[in-house]
């Protein structure tokens, strides 16, 4: 009997990328439809011998209510692939598109959240003017009092009741982040884009976090997609977890996650599924660094 790690090795290859055609070939085999996708992605820096290619070819789709995991090796360009799919940064190549239109600069479908939630909240206005702020934007309608009343939903979505009129530099890092998913989240956007969103927070604040990003996703089905350095957290919250190679980033490839929910810290972590996996993820990346440092 196969074990789970040859199930899923038969989707990997020993070549530095994956059949990216076929990747967007499963998603739209799903039962859900395909929300996101980036269609040969590339973005280079710089022109002539000073070019530097960041994004080398990256093609994979997104189901709707999925939570996409994303990993690779540091620095292999996973906030550059994530601002590309975003809007934020023009690709030189390529396309992403949601619910099958190009994405060109403001997307109406998506919000992100940031790694540096103290750079993306504004100190001067309070936490409930910081979630209404993106409700206030260019085509967005509705009267004060429904602003206010999704701002609060969305803060009492991530456990911030009551705390609509403090100021973001009154509340802890944690909490402060709860912020700026709660804004993204009061957008009621098509897909949330996340780069690396607790990676500043201590243990504690980041695990609580995870398990309030899990619930949320459960009861809202939001579309996710999740950057994260972070082998045992991209397997602990995704439905599938994409491996990207080093630079010029590539797929690797594309695992199935296939852990039962609901899932906590303790017992999703000790099964021998998980740690397969999170071992299986591990290896991958070791290896993309190992081949990049030998050549």
């Amino acid at each position: 009997m196969p074990s789970l790690s040859d199930t899923r090795q038969e989707h990997a290859s020993s070549q530095p990328a994956v059949d990216i055609d076929a990747v967007v070939a499963d998603a739209s085999d799903a039962s859900s439809h395909v929300v996101l996708e980036a269609r040969h992605l590339q973005v280079t820096y710089g022109r002539g011998r000073q070019a530097v290619t960041a994004i080398g070819d990256v093609t994979f789709a997104v189901r709707a209510g999925e939570f996409l995991s994303v990993v690779g090796p540091s620095g292999c360009g996973k906030t550059t692939l994530l601002k590309a799919m975003s809007g934020l940064l023009r690709p030189t190549s390529g396309e992403v598109l949601v619910n099958g239109t190009p994405v060109d600069g403001f997307a109406p479908g998506l919000a992100m959240v940031f790694q540096e939630y103290t750079r993306s909240l504004m100190p001067w206005l309070s936490v409930r003017a910081n979630v209404e702020f993106p409700l206030r934007g260019r085509g967005r309608k509705g009267s004060r009092e429904e602003t206010a009343r999704r701002a609060d939903e969305a803060l009492a979505e991530v456990g911030l009741v009551g705390v609509g009129d403090k100021y973001p530099w009154q509340l802890s890092g944690g909490m402060q982040q709860r912020v700026a998913i709660a804004r993204a989240l009061a957008y009621r956007p098509t897909v949330l884009l996340m780069d690396e969103p607790f990676a500043s927070l201590d243990a504690q604040a980041r695990s609580d976090l995870e398990d309030l990003l899990l619930k949320v996703h459960l009861e809202t089905g939001t579309t996710i997609v999740f950057v994260t350095h972070d082998i045992d957290e991209a397997v602990y919250l995704g439905d599938r977890v994409v491996v990207l190679s080093q630079r010029p980033t590539e797929v690797k490839v594309s695992l199935a996650v296939d852990l039962p929910r609901p899932r906590t810290q303790i017992e999703t972590k000790a099964l021998p599924d998980f740690v397969e996996l999170r071992t299986e993820v591990l290896g991958l990346i070791l290896a993309e660094r190992s081949a990049h440092a030998h050549e």
